[in-house]
């Protein structure tokens, strides 16, 4: 097999807190012509690994359109976009609802296809590639929206029961090749000919994502290449105030939380002890983003 494996594209019509782009959805449209570029260039089909869009609640015709769109080109230089559908892509992340989404929508579409339709019938028998919660089978080649780190050292602390790639593999002993979505940080593991790639997110979505270079992978299988193909995303459309205002209000909020602990008058209801702590806050700011959070 050839082709281009991304995923998390989160396409939505809300431009991210931490963005500034003009026009989002011409962002989000630009980083699309670049897959296709490349599909151009490998003369080959192109597989979203889940993710496609961020909420359901987000995605409007246009959003739509910009995946129909892009079907459409690849289609026009013989090539096929195959997609898989997250766990952002379903209500209540189940498969079941799968008609009532906006990822269904677009399946419906003449050249937006599961991945599994994009290839030969022989080929198929060699393939998994289901949807988020559905059963993955132990063939040579799996495609599954889960989420898993390069590593253990890449486990945020506090995360229990953490699938890492080199647990991919001894799970599925079978596979040869397993891509991955939902880790936004793209790498590749290789193990004595066996591989684990994760192409990460197609766009910055997230302040702490500064320093993260977007990429997609060229994939030839059977001559068992593997090239890392960057994705234009310009620093200059990330809000650095934004993050400044992110940081200093955890830091307000995390030196209330501390102070509660040293708070002489207490209850055993802990919404009244916060409200009564609050009584001696003067940051009007902080205090209705704690009632907010309390009230949730």
């Amino acid at each position: 097999m050839r082709f281009i494996c991304t995923a998390d594209w989160h396409l939505r019509a809300t431009r991210p807190q931490c963005r500034i782009d003009e026009d989002w959805i011409l962002t989000q449209k630009n980083a699309l012509n670049q897959i296709k570029k490349y599909s151009e260039k490998y003369d080959c089909n192109v597989y979203c690994v889940g993710d496609v869009f961020h909420a359901n609640s987000d995605v409007t015709f246009e959003v739509q359109n910009l995946v129909i769109d892009f079907a459409n080109e690849l289609c026009t230089h013989g090539h096929c976009l195959g997609i898989i559908a997250g766990n952002h892509d379903l209500p209540f992340h189940n498969s079941e609802n799968i008609k009532r989404s906006a990822i269904g929508v677009i399946l419906e579409a003449r050249n937006v296809h599961y991945i599994l339709d994009c290839v030969n019938d022989e080929s198929q028998e060699d393939i998994s590639a289901p949807n988020f919660d559905e059963e993955v089978e132990n063939k040579k080649f799996i495609f599954r929206h889960v989420l898993t780190f390069p590593n253990y050292k890449a486990v945020p602390f506090g995360v229990v029961d953490a699938l890492t790639a080199k647990d991919l593999l001894e799970e599925n002993k079978k596979a040869k090749w397993i891509f991955t979505g939902d880790y936004h940080r793209n790498f590749h593991y290789e193990k004595k000919g066996r591989h684990v790639i994760n192409p990460g997110c197609l766009l910055r979505q997230a302040s702490d994502f500064e320093d993260y270079q977007p990429v997609v992978y060229f994939v030839d299988t059977e001559k068992e290449i593997v090239k890392e193909l960057p994705i234009n995303d310009s620093l200059e459309n990330m809000d650095t105030k934004y993050i400044t205002v992110r940081n200093e209000r955890e830091e307000r909020i995390s030196a209330f939380v501390e102070s509660l602990s040293d708070s002489q008058v207490m209850t055993l209801d802990f919404v009244e002890n916060v409200e009564k702590s609050l009584n001696s806050v003067d940051d009007e700011e902080l205090k209705e983003t704690i009632k907010e959070l309390i009230y949730e």
